[in-house]
């Protein structure tokens, strides 16, 4: 019978295979270990930055709130100044509150 045997001898070759095996897996860890840092960093500082964006944006949609309030509050005062003007002007030629019930303009009472 001539199948696969099994040498339990151990040679120096393999003895130091395992030892480069070993020391790969310890490199590897260890570039890993460093690159999951640096990621692990990068991504706290891109969560910090997402945070102040999320604050400014926050500021801004509150600015433009108080910026269409203001808007609004402008455009009630150029409303009430247009009534004004149309009621001095009526009143300038006669045509508001007083009217032309005198004679004259003489500042006596009749």
């Amino acid at each position: 019978m001539t199948g696969v045997t099994f040498n339990p001898e151990i040679s120096l070759g393999a003895v130091i295979s395992i030892g480069m095996v070993a020391a790969a897996i310890i490199g590897g860890w260890y570039k890993f270990g460093g690159r999951l840092d640096m990621i692990e960093y990068r991504v706290k500082a891109v969560e910090d930055t997402m945070t102040k964006i999320g604050e400014v944006l926050k500021t801004i949609a509150e600015t433009n709130t108080k910026l269409a309030v203001m808007d609004q509050r402008h455009l009630a005062c150029e409303e009430s100044v247009a009534v004004l003007q149309k009621e001095l002007s009526s009143l300038r030629r006669g045509e508001g509150w007083i009217r032309s019930h005198r004679e004259s303009v003489n500042g006596e009472y009749s």
